[in-house]
C-alpha cells in the first residue's frame, strides 16, 4: 500500500490563493483522470499518472492539470463520471447540475488565468430543477439515468440520454445530502437530514422502505450523508449512523432492509461511504452471490479513512489524521487497486494497491454473473446504446449547442527510455486526417461502449475516442449546407511540440553591415526618473554605440541579436535577428539600443527611453517594459530574462509565461563596504550571470558571490572572503559552485587568515561545506551537490559530530506519506529524490570512524520506509 498525498492538486480563492475545500472527487472510468469541484466555483480534471507514478510526476512534459473548468457560479459540491466516461455531471450550490464533454478540438490558456486547458471540457447542458443546492449526484449503472438530491430535499431523476425530467421524489422532510443506485437496477437509495435511508423502486418509482432507526441519534452536522450499494448488490453501507453513544456506518440487507450489522471503529461522525467497484472470491470458490464479499472504504471526521472487507471483523487498514479537516469525499479506480479521497483541508489523497496484496480480486465478468443471478429484468425501455434516434432536448442557456463533442483524449503513459522523457501523449494516435463527411445533426448520436474494467486504459479511451468521432463526423466540418458547428478549429501548439518540429515559412532578409565601422556615438540621455536609487547609488548606463550584438550561447547554435543605432536622437534604430546565416526578422525602435540579450527561446533589447522589449525568436513582440531607470545590464538563459537598471534595482522575468519570477528588487546592499573598509571605497559589481533556472549571481570586488532566492525574497552569500581565507578546504569542484569560488579567490588581494580560536578549524570546514551545499542547492547543481554532501557526512562522522548527521539525515528522509503541504517537506533537492540521497549518505557515514551505529539505525528505518517489515 501506497499513500500519496500530491501538494500540487488544490483549489483556491481570494487574492492570498489560499487552499479551499475540495467538496468532491471522481475518478474516470479508465483511471486516467480525476475530477475535483471546489468552493471556488471550478471543476478541475487532473491526470492522475503523476499521482500514482513518482517517476512520471518528476516529467514536467506530464501534463498534472488537465482542464479547469468555471461554468458553475457556486461552490461545486458534487463531480461524478458517466460509467461510459463521456459525460461529467457536477452539481453545485447555484442550483445547476452541468453535464461536460469533451471538444477534441479545444484547449489553450483558460481566460483570465496563467492555467492552461491540454484538454477543453465544455458544458454541454445544464439540468434546471433543484431550487436549492444539488449536493450529491449519482449515475444508474447502465448511464441510462442520472438522480441528484439538494438542499430543497427534493430528488430529481434524469433521462441519461437526452437529459429530459423523468420524476421528482419529494417524500424526504429534511436535505437530501446522498445518493447511490442498486447496481441491479431495480432500486434507488437517498439519504437525509430527517435522518432515514429511503428506498424507491425504479419501474414506478414508489416507496419500497423507509430505513431510520440507525440514525434516531446521528448528527445533522455533518455536510454530506453519501452513501454506497454494495457491487453485489446485497447490501447498503449508510454514512452518519450510531450505534449508542458510538459512530458507525449501518449496513441495510438487501433481502428485509434490516439494519442490525454495522461497522464501527470511528471517533466521530462517518460522513462517506464508498465501495471498492469489484468483488472479492476466495481461490477455490466457484463465482456467486454466495461467495461474493466486498471491500468498503469509509471517510470520518475524525481526519481518517477505513478500509474494511464484510468477512472480517476489524478493518484492513486503518489511515489516521490524513488530513487536517472533514473527510469530504471517497472514489475507488474501476481497476479496484486505488482509493482516492478528498477533504474540507484543500488536499487530496491517493491510496495505492499492489495486485499481489489483492489475490483474491474478482474480474468484472464476475461482478455481472452475480448480478445476473438476481434476474431482474426492467420493463423500462434501456437504450443499449445512444443511437442518431434519440430524442434530443437540450436547454443549456449558453446559445447552441456547438462543438459539443465529448470525444475523450488518450492518455497513454509511455515507459521511458534513454534520451526520452517519460510522458502523456494527449492527442489522438490514430486520427492524423480530417474527413471532410458533413457532421451528424445530433452531437449525442454516436454509440457508446460502456465498459466495467479499467485494465486496459489505452484500449477503453481510445475506444470512448472513436465513439465520439464517429458521433461529430471526425470533427470536420460540413463544406456545403448547414452545419451546427462553427467549423475547424486549429489545435492548439504545446511548447513541447513547437520545440521539436520545423516550420518553414517566410523570412525577412536585410543587407548585413560592415562591423568595422563600430563607434560610440555619444551618451545617453538620463531621462528624470533614471535618477540614483534611493540609497544614493547609481550604476553606469553603456554608452550608446552605432552597433550592439549579442550571440546565440554556443550550444544552442549559430547566430545573433544585433541592434544599429541611428546617428541621431530621432533616427530610426533596426533590430535584426540572424540565425544559420539568414536573417529571420527585422524590427524598428524610436529609441537607440543599449543593450541586448538573446538564446534560442527569446531575444531582449533594452533602449535609452527605459523600455525593454521582449521577443520570441520569431520576432514576436512578447512584451514592452516601461522600467523606472535605463539599463545597466541585460542577459538572457534558456527562457528567463535578467533586467538590471541604474538605480540597483533588479528583476528575473520568465518570458514562456509572461511573468516575474521575482519583482524589483534591489542589489544597493550588496555594494556597501563593511566597516573594515573606508568608507570612500565603494565595492563594484566585477561579475553577473544568470543561471536556466532562473537564479542570477553577482560578483563584489569585495569579493563575495551573491545569489538571490525567491523563496527567502533575500540574497543569499554563496561565496565570501571568510572562508577563502580561513577554510582548510582547498578542492574546488569543476562545476557552477566551482567556478564561483575561483572566481572570488582570484579577486582576493589579502593574506590566508591564522587560525583564531578553539574549534576553529571545524567551524570553518564545516561551515564551508554548509555553504557550498546551500549554493549548489539554490544553481541546481545536482553534481556538485552529491559531492559536498557526501564529504560533508564523511567529516562529521569521522570528527563525531553526529548531532549535525542526524539532522541532514532526518531532513532528506521526511514523513513516512507526502505531505500536502510542500513547505514542511519536498521530496526533491536538485533532481533527486531525497530518501535515495540519504541512502547513499548512510553508506558513507557507516564507513566513518564514528558513526556505523547512526548509520545502522537509519538504514533500518530506511529500509522499513521501502517495504521492508516493521
Amino acid at each position: 500500500m501506497r499513500v500519496t498525498k500530491p501538494s500540487w492538486i488544490e483549489h483556491s480563492v481570494g487574492e492570498k490563493k489560499g487552499r479551499c475545500p475540495i467538496y468532491s472527487i471522481s475518478v474516470h472510468p479508465d483511471g486516467t483522470r480525476i475530477a475535483t469541484g471546489g468552493l471556488d466555483n471550478k471543476v478541475k480534471i487532473w491526470s492522475t499518472l503523476p499521482i500514482l507514478d513518482e517517476e512520471a510526476e518528476k516529467e514536467e512534459a506530464n501534463y498534472k492539470l488537465l482542464c479547469t473548468m468555471a461554468a458553475h457560479t457556486g461552490p461545486v459540491l458534487t463531480v461524478r463520471w458517466a460509467h461510459h466516461g463521456r459525460f461529467l455531471a457536477t452539481g453545485s450550490d447555484d442550483q445547476v447540475i452541468m453535464i461536460w464533454g469533451i471538444d477534441p478540438e479545444g484547449a489553450g490558456r483558460l481566460w483570465g488565468s496563467e492555467e492552461v486547458n491540454h484538454e477543453n471540457w465544455k458544458a454541454l447542458t445544464r439540468l434546471v430543477g433543484h431550487v436549492a443546492d444539488v449536493v450529491d449526484l449519482a449515475w444508474s449503472r447502465d448511464d441510462s439515468m442520472l438522480a441528484s438530491v439538494g438542499l430543497d430535499s427534493k430528488v430529481w431523476i434524469w433521462d441519461g440520454t437526452t437529459f429530459e425530467r423523468l420524476r421528482k421524489l419529494d417524500l424526504h422532510q429534511g436535505f437530501v445530502k446522498g445518493v447511490c443506485w442498486d447496481p441491479v437496477g431495480n432500486f434507488l437509495a437517498t439519504q437525509s437530514d430527517d435522518k432515514t435511508v429511503r428506498v424507491w423502486n425504479t419501474e414506478d418509482w414508489s416507496l419500497v422502505e423507509t430505513v431510520s432507526k440507525p440514525f434516531e441519534t446521528s448528527p445533522q452536522s455533518t455536510f454530506f450523508r453519501r452513501l454506497s450499494w454494495s457491487p453485489d448488490g446485497a447490501f447498503i453501507a449508510a454514512s452518519n449512523a450510531m450505534n449508542g453513544p458510538v459512530f458507525v456506518a449501518a449496513v441495510i440487507e438487501r433481502e428485509g432492509w434490516a439494519s442490525d450489522i454495522s461497522f464501527v471503529g470511528h471517533e466521530n461522525t462517518i460522513q462517506v461511504a464508498a465501495f471498492n467497484p469489484r468483488l472479492f472470491f476466495r481461490k477455490d470458490d466457484a463465482p456467486g452471490r454466495a461467495t461474493a464479499s466486498c471491500m468498503l472504504a469509509l471517510g470520518a471526521n475524525d481526519f481518517s479513512i477505513s478500509i474494511w472487507r464484510n468477512t472480517m471483523h476489524k478493518p484492513l487498514v486503518v489511515l489516521k489524521d490524513i488530513f487536517g479537516r472533514d473527510l469530504l469525499d471517497l472514489c475507488w479506480s474501476n481497476d479496484g487497486y486505488n482509493l482516492y479521497g478528498c477533504s474540507a483541508d484543500g488536499s487530496i489523497c491517493a491510496i495505492s494497491f499492489d495486485p499481489s496484496e489483492f489475490p483474491e480480486l474478482g474480474q468484472p465478468e464476475m461482478t455481472q454473473k452475480v448480478l445476473d443471478e438476481y434476474e431482474y429484468k426492467t420493463k423500462r425501455h434501456v437504450p443499449q446504446v445512444i443511437s442518431a434516434q434519440a430524442p434530443l432536448s437540450i436547454s443549456n442557456s449558453f446559445g447552441p449547442s456547438a462543438s459539443t463533442s465529448s470525444a475523450v483524449n488518450v492518455l497513454l503513459p509511455k515507459k521511458k527510455v534513454k534520451g526520452t522523457n517519460r510522458r502523456i501523449d494527449l492527442a489522438n494516435p490514430a486520427s492524423n486526417s480530417r474527413s471532410l463527411q458533413p457532421p451528424s445533426r445530433d452531437p449525442f448520436s454516436g454509440p457508446i461502449q460502456g465498459f466495467s474494467s479499467s485494465s486496459g486504459h489505452q484500449a477503453s479511451t481510445q475506444q470512448m475516442f472513436e465513439d465520439a468521432h464517429n458521433a461529430f463526423g471526425n470533427g470536420s466540418r460540413q463544406i456545403n449546407g448547414d452545419s451546427p458547428r462553427a467549423g475547424l478549429k486549429r489545435k492548439p501548439v504545446l511548447f513541447a511540440e513547437e520545440e521539436t518540429r520545423t516550420v518553414k515559412g517566410r523570412l525577412m532578409p536585410t543587407t548585413e553591415p560592415n562591423l568595422t565601422s563600430v563607434e560610440v556615438l555619444r551618451a545617453p540621455r538620463v531621462a528624470v526618473q533614471s535618477g540614483p536609487s534611493s540609497s544614493g547609488r547609481s550604476l553606469p548606463i553603456p554608452q550608446i554605440q552605432s552597433i550592439v550584438r549579442a550571440t546565440l550561447p554556443q550550444a544552442e547554435g549559430t547566430g545573433y541579436l544585433e541592434a544599429h543605432n541611428s546617428t541621431t536622437i530621432d533616427g530610426t534604430n533596426k533590430i535584426i535577428f540572424v540565425r544559420d546565416g539568414e536573417s529571420q526578422w527585422v524590427d524598428y525602435q524610436s529609441s537607440a539600443v543599449l543593450a541586448l540579450a538573446v538564446t534560442s527561446k527569446v531575444c531582449a533589447a533594452a533602449c535609452e527611453d527605459g523600455s525593454v522589449v521582449v521577443y520570441s525568436p520569431s520576432g514576436r513582440q512578447l512584451s514592452n517594459l516601461k522600467l523606472s531607470a535605463l539599463c545597466y545590464d541585460l542577459q538572457a538563459s534558456n527562457d528567463k530574462l535578467l533586467v538590471i537598471t541604474s538605480d540597483c534595482q533588479i528583476r528575473v522575468i520568465d518570458s514562456r509565461k509572461g511573468k516575474t519570477i521575482f519583482g524589483s528588487t534591489s542589489l544597493s546592499h550588496l555594494l556597501d563596504p563593511p566597516s573594515t573598509i573606508p568608507a570612500t571605497d565603494s565595492l563594484e559589481i566585477k561579475d553577473c550571470f544568470l543561471r536556466p533556472n532562473g537564479i542570477p549571481v553577482l560578483i563584489t570586488s569585495l569579493p563575495t558571490a551573491y545569489a538571490y532566492d525567491p523563496s527567502l525574497s533575500a540574497w543569499i552569500i554563496i561565496s565570501s572572503p571568510r572562508y577563502i581565507t580561513s577554510s582548510p578546504l582547498t578542492s574546488i569542484s569543476k562545476g557552477i559552485v566551482g567556478i564561483i569560488d575561483k572566481s572570488t579567490t582570484a579577486l582576493w588581494k589579502g593574506k590566508k587568515r591564522d587560525p583564531g580560536g578553539e574549534w576553529w578549524t571545524e567551524s570553518m570546514t564545516m561551515g564551508h561545506y554548509e555553504m557550498r551545499i546551500k549554493a549548489s542547492v539554490i544553481l541546481e547543481s545536482t553534481d556538485e551537490y552529491q559531492e559536498f554532501a557526501s564529504s560533508y557526512i564523511k567529516y562529521l562522522g569521522n570528527e563525531g559530530f553526529l548531532a549535525r548527521a542526524e539532522e541532514v539525515l532526518k531532513e532528506l528522509i521526511g514523513p513516512i506519506y507526502r505531505s500536502s503541504n510542500t513547505k514542511e517537506w519536498n521530496e526533491m533537492i536538485v533532481g533527486l529524490d531525497k530518501r535515495e540521497v540519504a541512502s547513499d549518505l548512510v553508506e558513507s557515514l557507516s564507513k566513518t570512524k564514528n558513526g556505523a551505529d547512526l548509520a545502522q539505525e537509519y538504514r533500518i528505518l530506511l529500509g522499513k520506509l521501502n517495504g521492508a517489515e516493521w
